[in-house]
């Protein structure tokens, strides 16, 4: 199973320096501060691609990502990333207990999605007041079917079970740009190739 081009759209806050260094020059508001740590988080929309395209439309679902600056100018960085991408669900109505008539009824929810971990580099090179990057990770990655109590895309996991499920090797490429709005936020635009190799799944 191979998947899946993703389009990132978040934010990212970066920040403030380590107490004790010297205070920086005053910068225009318009200035982005490339500090040591940066945190972000993306909707993250992606598109199957191979064979995996036969069975699944879509997915949506979040993305989170942490950068460690090595270079004083940020423009090298080690980036950890972690995200849960959903491609179905489905929810069903459903009596708790045996007795007679439904006295208790609750939603039981299955969610198909695939949870993803990575470290890998990441290069910036800045064009005017932006910022364009590349990166590429290696990481694990779990094929999962879950279902638990509640709706939405990611079931209550106090009252819910792994229905199926699947661990292996995965690995992701992605391009894209940081748009300042603030001097310590960004807004992050990117696309990324994600891969999974041969797994077993449900649909």
């Amino acid at each position: 199973m191979r998947f899946v081009v993703t389009l990132l759209v978040g934010f990212g806050s970066v920040g403030s320096p380590l107490s004790g260094q010297a205070s920086p020059p005053a910068v225009d508001s318009s200035t982005v501060v490339i500090p040591r740590w940066y945190v972000g988080l993306a909707a993250d929309i992606g598109q199957p691609v191979g064979a995996f395209k036969q069975n699944v439309n879509n997915a949506a679902g979040l993305q989170a990502h942490v950068l460690l600056r090595i270079d004083r100018h940020g423009l090298a960085a080690i980036r950890l990333q972690g995200g849960w991408l959903n491609y179905g669900h489905e929810s069903q109505r459903t009596c708790v207990g045996t007795t007679p008539g439904c006295r208790i009824a609750v939603d039981v929810t299955t969610a198909n999605g695939i949870l993803s971990f990575g470290v890998g580099p990441q290069f910036a090179f800045p064009v005017g007041p932006l910022r364009t990057y590349a990166y590429g990770l290696l990481g694990v990655s779990r094929i999962a079917t879950v279902s638990g109590l509640g709706g939405g895309i990611l079931p209550n996991i106090v009252a819910g079970d792994e229905n199926f499920g699947d661990t292996g090797l995965a690995w992701s490429g992605g391009l894209g740009i940081h748009v300042p709005v603030h001097r310590s936020t960004t807004i992050d635009v990117g696309v990324a190739y994600q891969g999974h190799g041969r797994r077993n799944y449900l649909i």
